[in-house]
């Protein structure tokens, strides 16, 4: 458009270098400003077209989609119209005949398949055959082999050369001429107010919004065309399901949508032949028709009639088609999954007995210590305990508590667990405590921090295991004071080099205790006292560590290492989480360590408490 008004200035200068001194060139000058105005007004006209074809897209959405209009404002402009959906329609205010005899109407029809498609001086928009479809947005496809280059809001613009509109559907990629020349009789430029005849100055593709009515919107278009859309509000129901404006369902499947309700006292729901469809708690599930059936129909639309208690109804619909799957099948691994469970149902390993503790072992759940700190299991004489465990016969995996001048959990492990509640505030300490130790020993020991801090909940988590009832707590770290040698570490008894491919993992609730709400002073906490809670810039990690050999001493390098944030800011796990290990390859042994950022350590060292939970541990055998 700018080349177009470059080129009439050079006319107008052009004429003026031609005529005399003494030449009135009043009406060249007037004619000049006529041209400008002329040129501008196309411009405006172009980029309101297109504004109201996105208008048109997102009311035939709206439309199939059955959502509501939440709100009509009006100014002096024109209105806005707001979706239950979130989404709006601007329409500017216009005169009949949408954008002038000298431009092409746009519009939408909508056909016997349920969906509205493009239409230009009243025929389909055709490309490559095809119709343009106009509900539907993100590119999803239509049906009856519409697909490709359906589901667009087309674009227009007014050649600078040809003068003639013209339209694209790949997003200004390609034009295509509509033979409409933008310009008006008699050299008019077919605007409204400057030589033309309804032009398109102020014009739309929008006639009237009738706002009138209480239960309904109504837009008509400049072609007569009007649409119907449903107003919300308290006595009216609403059914809005949360999905793509032509559902596609594999032959035979079933896909589940969500649907937002309220209001719906009764509903109703008819469905295409061989098609079936469920509504229950906030979820509508449809069904596919199998290839077998005598009698099915590939596509068409779900009809559900909500009814409110005042008696009002609405009817929903939602487009489907059928499709063939276009998953790929998985391909065959060369490698099976064996997981550590801790459950006792899953104990392959022969019985043994913890001499130290005078206790037999024969299922995962005689692993767990009582009371959770001090217990003889993992505090009883820590120079010649050895708590160790064994999957034998099943992922190989192993623990031995580690040397660290002794063997006492104090200097770090792996213990079984299967204590867990809700809540970590100090509120909940004295429950939980009360829970495991007993009602009378919170009673007996009131005001005592020795006998009633969050250390005595050392094994436990916010949350139950991630299957079943058992689960791993771990303890301990490595940094610049602390006087750990051996990390806790997890071993393949056999020898053999593996790849453990993941674990689930979560904190602890006397870690989260202390992430949160500070780390107190209380007795029997040696971790420092210069944390204060969670702050933007804090982290805390764990970092696995893998070596190639089973046996390799406290100073042997890593061969590989994967990390998982247990804090991020103010991003704190708090459940499950599933940790990818099978990035360490192939290895005899893994050690875990914890690293934090600079305000969670302090001149002693790292002030958390060192602990996290992990559960159902998953090895690659080879086939």
């Amino acid at each position: 458009m700018k080349r177009v008004m470059c080129l009439a200035f050079g006319v107008v200068a052009t004429l003026l270098a031609a005529v005399g001194c003494q030449y009135d060139d009043t009406n060249i000058w007037n004619e000049m400003e006529q041209i400008k105005d002329r040129i501008e007004t196309l411009e405006q006209a172009v980029i309101k077209t297109n504004e109201d074809i996105v208008a048109l897209q997102t009311i035939v959405n709206a439309l199939q989609k059955s959502v509501y209009v939440t709100s009509v404002e009006q100014s002096y402009e024109g209105y806005v119209i707001k979706f239950s959906d979130g989404t709006s329609a601007t329409i500017t205010n216009g005169k009949d005949g949408a954008n002038g005899t000298n431009a092409p109407v746009i519009s939408v029809k909508q056909d016997a398949d349920g969906n509205y498609y493009w239409t230009i001086d009243g025929e389909w928009l055709m490309v490559d055959g095809k119709r343009v479809r106009a509900n539907g947005i993100d590119g999803e496809n239509g049906a009856n082999g519409e697909n490709g280059k359906d589901a667009i809001a087309p674009e227009v613009r007014i050649n600078e050369n040809s003068k003639e509109w013209e339209i694209s559907t790949d997003g200004g990629l390609t034009w295509t001429s509509t033979g409409v020349v933008a310009e008006g009789k008699d050299g008019a430029n077919g605007i409204d107010g400057v030589n033309g005849s309804n032009g398109a100055t102020g014009d739309s593709l929008f006639k009237s919004v009738d706002t009138s009515n209480p239960d309904y919107v109504i837009v008509t278009l400049a072609n007569g065309t009007t649409f119907r859309l449903a107003r919300y509000d308290e006595s009216s129901p609403m059914f809005i399901i949360d999905a793509p404006a032509v559902a596609e369902v594999e032959w035979g499947k079933s896909v589940e949508f969500m649907v937002e309700v309220a209001n719906v006292a009764d509903y109703m729901i008819n469905t295409p032949e061989g098609w079936r469809a469920n509504y229950s708690e906030n979820i509508l599930k449809v069904t596919a028709p199998t290839k077998e059936l005598c009698h099915y129909d590939t596509e068409g639309v779900i009809a559900i009639s909500v009814v409110s208690e005042a008696g009002k109804s609405a009817i929903v619909k939602l487009h489907v088609v059928a499709v063939e799957s276009t998953q790929q099948p998985e391909p065959e691994l060369s490698y099976e999954l064996r997981v550590l469970t801790f459950e006792n149902s899953d104990a392959r390993f022969e019985p043994y007995t913890l001499d130290y503790a005078g206790v037999d072992i024969t299922t995962w759940s005689d692993l767990v210590d009582n009371p959770q700190y001090g217990g003889p299991l993992t505090y009883a004489d820590f120079m010649s305990a050895m708590y160790t465990w064994y999957d034998e016969g099943n992922t190989e995996l192993a623990h031995i508590f580690p040397d660290n001048y002794g063997y006492c959990y104090w200097g770090g492990g792996h213990a079984i667990s299967n204590y867990w509640g809700e809540g970590f505030s100090d509120e909940d300490r004295n429950k939980h405590i009360a829970k495991y130790y007993g009602e009378d020993y919170v009673t007996e020991n009131a005001g005592n921090d020795a006998m009633l801090g969050w250390f005595n909940l050392q094994l436990m988590t916010p949350v139950p295991a991630h299957s079943g009832d058992n689960f791993v707590v771990h303890y301990g770290y490595k940094d610049f004071y602390s006087y750990v040698e051996n990390l806790p570490e997890l071993y393949f008894a056999d020898g053999e080099a593996r790849v453990i491919d993941h674990m689930y993992i979560t904190n602890t609730s006397y870690t989260l205790n202390q992430l949160y709400m500070g780390v107190k002073s209380e007795a029997g906490n040696s971790f420092g006292g210069n944390w204060e809670g969670l702050t933007e810039s804090a982290w805390l990690k764990i970092v696995a560590q893998g070596f190639d050999d089973v046996d390799a001493d406290a100073y042997a390098e890593p061969i590989s290492e994967v990390e998982f944030y247990l804090v991020q800011g103010e991003n704190v796990v708090t459940d499950w989480q599933k940790w990818d290990l099978s990035e360490l390859g192939s290895v005899a042994k893994v050690r875990f360590n914890f690293l934090y950022s600079e305000e969670m350590g302090g001149r002693y060292g790292f002030t958390i408490p060192g602990y996290f939970a992990y559960d159902d541990v998953a090895v690659r055998f080879d086939k």
